[in-house]
């Protein structure tokens, strides 16, 4: 176990990555920016859109740091090993958006933690058909949310996901169901060599 985690490099990206999460989250809590849009007019986006990218970066980068013909032909199930790693990640992103959402009273925080799941979620799955330039992917997805995800009156289309509030149920839904079926494409084409 100290061998994956020190081949991975959880102990010093993902530390790094914490910290640029947290640095955000507590910094931007309700700042936007008039980003243009080819539907919605020119109306404010909130940063905190993009706060996840930092730790969903770090996360693909530890995964990715991997020897995969050893890891294959090993006995050890280092593809659960990872599937932990991923799960702990948005776990800790969640509680500790919650808690900086409680602290500061601001619901764009506690949608910080939902928006990590979903990003995260889409990436591992990405990440199983395309391998590293899925990191591309909540990139690309927030780019394209940004253009075409927003209604007249900066209301967020339904397949956004993103944008929407801390307490609407369907992003929440989508946030869990993309999590879930990231890490399991995760476990299954972990096994795989590139």
């Amino acid at each position: 176990m100290r061998w994956w985690v020190k081949a991975r490099g959880a102990h010093s990206t993902l530390v790094v990555g914490f910290l640029a999460f947290l640095f955000l989250v507590t910094g931007i809590r309700e700042g936007s920016a008039v980003l243009p849009s080819f539907i919605g007019g020119t109306d404010p986006v909130p940063l905190m859109l993009f706060v996840p990218l930092p730790l969903i970066v770090g996360l693909v980068m530890c995964l990715e740091s991997r020897l995969a013909t050893a890891e294959v032909s090993g006995v050890r199930r280092v593809e659960l090993f990872d599937a932990a790693l991923s799960l702990s990640v948005i776990a800790v992103a969640l509680l500790s958006s919650w808690f900086v959402s409680a602290f500061t009273a601001s619901p764009h925080a506690a949608a910080a933690g939902r928006n990590t799941a979903f990003l995260a979620g889409v990436t591992l799955l990405a990440r199983s058909l395309f391998g590293q330039p899925a990191v591309m992917v909540p990139v690309a997805w927030l780019m394209i949310v940004v253009l075409f995800g927003f209604e007249t009156g900066h209301r967020p289309r339904a397949w956004t996901v993103v944008p929407e509030s801390v307490n609407s149920v369907h992003a929440a839904v989508a946030s869990a169901a993309a999590c879930v079926i990231g890490v399991a494409a995760q476990i299954i084409s972990s096994r795989k060599t590139p």
